[in-house]
Order: structure tokens, then C-alpha cells, then sequence
């Protein structure tokens, strides 16, 4: 495996590591993970449970105050923060393992998406998007192991806009305005950035920071930005519209989860006890009182019942809230009513599934990256800096208006990264593109010399959906993301598209002779015309991996699952605490946003149970 960094180099510490042992442990480490994840198949149920699940007899676990399904992102915060308090008992439930040296590495992010750390899904083949992916079906990334998606994602920090929540309040979600959310954001917070004041905590579990060096390229998106009358900003802070260098969360260089960040300060607590390796089957709830009353679930291959004395939180994220809560009879009544389950709740569990679609421009340019051997590279990273210090060598970020919105709420995300790459191989798993768009797209790419734009649609009108395969919680649930059904989705990414080649024709881009790669997969088109753009979306667009909705907070008449304490409506005892919960779309990432609502819930249930 050839690694490629450009040649300035940047110290974090005063006292570098260049310990042998060290170094030669994390060659064999990445050439041994790299090489699996290339042939690495993706599971296509939960058949590593089915054991268990198919057990007759039930084994009591016991009992507890508050039960938490799913380690990821908001469970690991929300185990934490409750087991603060020593007279709650917590069982905190998470059906993969531990993170890894491995994991820690940012750069190393897409292999670990090939790996048991990931759950495996794809969408159903899809109709007006991902057509030129293999059997027209987007890859759905989703973390299985403590820290969830944290722990596989692009260590990206981008809360999204103040708008944006103003909006959950005025759908009628009470404290859930911008004023009301910005101290959960802060008080997860440790910040290392050069941000507005007053807009980032100090002190806090979840490290931010910029990665080190910058390439040159980076100044290049400054200045292009600049001349495209874009300000330089903190894009975190108290304007959100211009170009800005990637805050990230990593700690000296590596990888912070939210397991990392949170979890590693609690699970010496006695009041906190943690599963891995356990899939829940089922939110057991009293179909007389509508209460929960605990969960079932299967681990080492067999079938426990637990019971929960205050609460059971569904923290399993936005594809597998959706699917636990429906196996336990909370759903669309149809839908359940086909499959034989028990309705408990008759709520749109599973729709208005929200994405952020992305498509990726590749150009060329005269600037070329120098190479330097894995053995440096590794030395660099257990030193702070490099780029295995970067996910996806994503450098600069820029928050944009296209030129039919007045309003101060972006609609376009761009992502700015630069050479040099790993392995490009990877792309092509990771994206899951055909033969044809491989041939015609990845095999080009130069690693030494090629850009890439990520163009992300903020804000999609289209409406996805996730639904069940069966009553058996083995089978993977069924994902629709349903892109561009809305053709103002399509002509929004347009916009994108023009901006980006807008930068390309400034000063900063042509000195160093930047320019679009064609895609001959869409060649029966003429070259830039709207007609070549909407092939070039609907073939080759994914996903930022930000699925959210599924559980939609807001008022109970019959369009949402939870109300703004993020209990569901009509069940007693039943708190959903994750981005399914999130009713409309997040002008950035979806990580940060998840961290500040487990923050929130945190409060809201010691307040509910007299703690605080």
C-alpha cells in the first residue's frame, strides 16, 4: 500500500515519536486492515444473531432505571450524562464491539466502513437516483460498534445554522429554538479553533480542532473563495455563509469519537453497565397501559428479557430506531397490520427520511503532491499532523446561497480536498459505482494531482423512507432514500455546480491551470448543459451519510413520533434520543447536532426524575 503526503511538514508536539516498535506495529496494522477491507463482504441481515434470536427460553437480566439502546453518537453522551447521577442504574446496550487503534486513524475511515464496524446497508434500487451504482443501489454506511457512525465517519464538526432550529421551535417543538440549543453545543465542547466568542465551549469531553499541515492547495480555495466575494469565516459560529478551514474532531491527530470523548470518562462507573456484541429485538410494552417496561435481546447466542423501572431510550440512529420501534408495534398501522405485528402506536415511524445528497466534480491541475513512504507517514500521525490525520484529505468548506434563496440559511455545502490519495480502490466499494462509471470516472483519477468538490444538497424537498422487510428482527429493514423524486433538488445542485466552476475561472484556481473532468457516461450530452448536469446527478450523486427523520419530532397530530421531550406519543416511558428525532434538514453535519440533542435529553430526564 503507496501512501502520498505533500512535502511541508508541521510539529504539534515538543517531544516527537519515533519509537520503532511503534511505527512497524501500525505499518502491519494498516496494510493488514486495508488489504481485508478491499474483499471484505457486507453482511446482508443479522444473521450473526440468529442463534439467539431463535432461542425459545428468555433469561431474566434483571432491572434497571434506564435502558439505552445503541452505543453510537447520542448513546455513548447519554450513558455518560445520566450516570452522573449515582442513584441511576444504567444498561446501555450496543450491538458491536470496541474501537481500535485502527479506528482512531482519520484517514482510515472508509476501510473501516468495510469491516464488522459497519452495519452493511444499501438502499433498494432506486428509480431516479444512484443509477450508475451497481444493481442502482447507494451504499448506507452506519456505525456498529461504540461511538456508532462517530467512530466511521469523516470526523467532520459542523453544527448547521441557527435557522435551523429556530425552525423545530416553530413547528411547535419548545426549547428546541437556536438560543436554547447553543449551550449543548458549547457544553459538549472542547474547542482548539479560532472561532467568534462566545459561540464555543471550552472544557467540555469532545475535542475540536484543525488538522496540520495545510496543504498548499488550501490557500488556493481561500483566495478563489475571496475573489468570489466569499468572507472567511467560523463557519460554527455567528455567520455560517462564507469559506472556512474543516474544524474536525480529533485530538493530537487522531480520531475522538463520541465513545472516546464520553464514554471513556463513565464506564468505570458502577452505575453504568455496557454490552457489546447484543442486538435488540424488541421494546416490550404493556399493550393495556402503553407503558415500556423494558427490552428484549440476544447476546452470545442467547435470548435475555431486561426490565427498565423509569425508561427505555432508543438511541439506535436513523435506520434502526425506525426498524426496533416498529418490530415493538409503534408505526404506521398499515404497515403492521400486513405483517402481523401488534399495534401499540399508530405513528409515522420510518417516513420523512432526510438526506444530504452529494455529488462529487473531479478536476486536474498542475499541482502535484510529493510522495512519501508509510513508515513517515505513521511517524507524522503518532506526532499529531499529516494526512492520516485528515478523513478523506478534506481541507476547506464553504456554506453557500444559491441565487434563488434570500434568506441567511445556506443551500449548498462545499467540500474542498485535496491530493494525495490512498488507494483509490477504495472509492470504488465505498461508492459503490458500476463498471461503466468506474472505467469512465475512478480509474482516471490521479493521485497525485486531482481535486475534488463534494457539491451537498442542504436541503432536499424529496422525502425518503425506511420501512420493514419483515417481522424478524434479522432481516435488514428496507431504505428508500427516494433522491431528486423533487426537481428542484436537481436544479438546486445546478447552482452548485455553476459555483464551483465559477471558482475554477478565478485568478486562484488558474494559476495553478484547474479544470473539470468530463464523464463520458454522459456524453451523449453536450458538455455543461443542464441535460449533461442532471445525468451527472442522477448517476453518480450519493450520499453525505446523514440519514435523520425517521422518528420526526413535533406536535401529536399524527405527523410526528415524538414530542419536543422526545417521549413518542402515547407510549409511557419511551424516549427516542438520536438524529431520527430531527423534523426537517440540518444546514451542515449531522454528528454535532446528534451530540447537542443527547445533551439536551440528558437534561430533560434528570429534570423529569427530580435530579437536577
Amino acid at each position: 500500500m503507496i501512501f502520498l503526503l505533500a512535502t511541508s511538514l508541521y510539529l504539534l508536539t515538543a517531544n516527537p515519536i519515533h519509537c520503532s516498535i511503534t511505527t512497524n506495529y501500525y505499518q502491519s496494522l494498516i496494510n493488514q486492515r486495508t488489504t481485508e477491507a478491499l474483499g471484505y463482504k457486507l453482511p446482508t441481515s443479522n444473521n450473526e444473531f440468529k442463534q439467539g434470536v431463535e432461542t425459545e427460553n428468555f433469561e431474566e437480566y434483571g432491572e434497571f432505571d434506564f435502558v439505552i439502546v445503541g452505543a453510537g453518537s447520542a448513546g455513548s453522551v447519554l450513558a455518560t450524562r445520566l450516570s452522573e447521577i449515582d442513584d441511576f442504574k444504567i444498561l446501555l446496550l450496543e450491538a458491536g464491539n470496541e474501537e481500535d487503534d485502527f479506528s482512531e486513524i482519520p484517514a482510515m475511515w472508509l476501510y473501516n466502513q468495510f469491516s464488522e464496524k459497519n452495519w452493511g446497508y444499501y438502499t433498494i434500487p432506486q428509480k431516479q437516483s444512484c443509477l450508475g451504482m451497481n444493481n442502482k443501489q447507494c451504499v448506507v454506511p452506519r456505525g456498529k460498534l461504540l461511538g456508532g457512525s462517530s467512530s466511521i465517519n469523516g470526523v467532520m464538526y459542523s453544527r448547521g445554522n441557527c435557522k435551523d432550529y429556530d425552525k423545530w421551535y416553530q413547528i411547535g417543538n419548545r426549547g428546541w429554538s437556536s438560543k436554547d440549543v447553543l449551550p449543548y453545543f458549547k457544553k459538549s465542547e472542547n474547542s482548539q479553533i479560532r472561532g467568534d466568542k462566545n459561540y464555543h465551549g471550552k472544557g467540555g469531553f469532545w475535542n475540536v480542532e484543525y488538522s496540520a499541515p495545510d496543504s498548499p492547495l488550501f490557500q488556493n480555495f481561500i483566495n478563489g473563495s475571496i475573489e468570489r466575494n466569499q468572507p472567511i469565516v467560523d463557519y460554527n459560529g455567528k455567520n455560517q455563509i462564507g469559506a472556512s478551514h474543516l474544524q474536525s474532531n480529533i485530538k493530537h491527530g487522531k480520531r475522538q469519537s463520541l465513545a472516546t470523548a464520553f464514554l471513556d470518562n463513565s464506564r468505570q462507573r458502577t452505575n453504568l453497565k455496557i454490552l457489546t456484541k447484543t442486538l435488540v429485538t424488541k421494546v416490550v410494552i404493556d399493550p393495556q397501559s402503553k407503558q415500556a417496561k423494558g427490552v428484549e435481546f440476544v447476546t452470545r447466542n442467547k435470548k435475555f428479557h431486561v426490565r427498565a423501572t423509569k425508561e427505555v431510550i432508543v438511541s439506535a440512529g436513523a435506520i434502526n430506531t425506525p426498524q426496533l420501534l416498529m418490530l415493538s408495534g409503534v408505526g404506521p398501522k398499515d404497515e403492521l397490520s400486513k405483517l402481523k405485528i401488534p399495534i401499540i402506536a399508530d405513528l409515522p415511524v420510518g417516513k420523512n427520511l432526510i438526506e444530504h445528497p452529494r455529488l462529487m466534480l473531479m478536476v486536474r491541475s498542475d499541482h502535484a503532491a510529493s510522495k512519501i513512504g508509510i513508515n513517515k507517514l505513521i511517524q507524522q500521525y503518532l506526532n499529531g499532523f499529516g494526512t492520516l490525520t485528515q478523513a478523506g484529505n478534506v481541507e476547506g468548506v464553504g456554506y453557500i446561497q444559491t441565487k434563488n434563496d434570500s434568506n441567511e440559511v445556506p443551500t449548498i455545502e462545499i467540500l474542498f480536498t485535496v491530493p494525495p490519495y490512498i488507494d483509490t480502490s477504495i472509492y470504488q466499494r465505498q461508492l459503490n459505482y458500476n463498471k461503466d462509471v468506474t472505467n469512465s470516472l475512478l480509474d482516471r483519477i490521479d493521485p497525485q494531482k486531482d481535486i475534488f468538490f463534494y457539491i451537498v444538497l442542504l436541503h432536499e424537498k424529496s422525502r425518503g423512507r425506511v420501512s420493514l422487510n419483515s417481522s424478524s428482527p434479522i432481516d435488514f429493514p428496507n431504505i428508500d432514500l427516494n433522491m431528486f423524486a423533487e426537481q428542484e433538488d436537481v436544479e438546486t445542485l445546478f447552482e452548485g455546480v455553476e459555483y464551483v466552476q465559477n471558482l475554477l475561472s478565478t485568478e486562484a484556481f488558474k494559476k495553478i491551470n484547474a479544470s473539470l473532468l468530463e464523464v463520458p457516461i454522459c456524453a451523449n450530452f453536450k458538455i455543461g448543459s443542464k441535460e449533461y448536469l442532471e445525468c451527472l446527478i442522477r448517476n453518480l450523486a450519493g450520499t453525505l451519510y446523514h440519514p435523520c427523520g425517521t422518528a420526526a419530532m413535533g406536535p401529536n397530530n399524527g405527523n410526528f413520533v415524538v414530542g419536543d421531550t422526545l417521549e413518542v406519543h402515547g407510549v409511557g416511558n419511551l424516549r427516542v434520543v438520536d438524529a431520527s428525532i430531527f423534523p426537517s434538514s440540518i444546514s451542515g453535519h449531522l454528528n454535532a447536532p446528534t451530540v447537542m440533542v443527547a445533551e439536551k435529553a440528558a437534561d430533560l430526564i434528570k429534570k423529569e426524575h427530580k435530579c437536577l
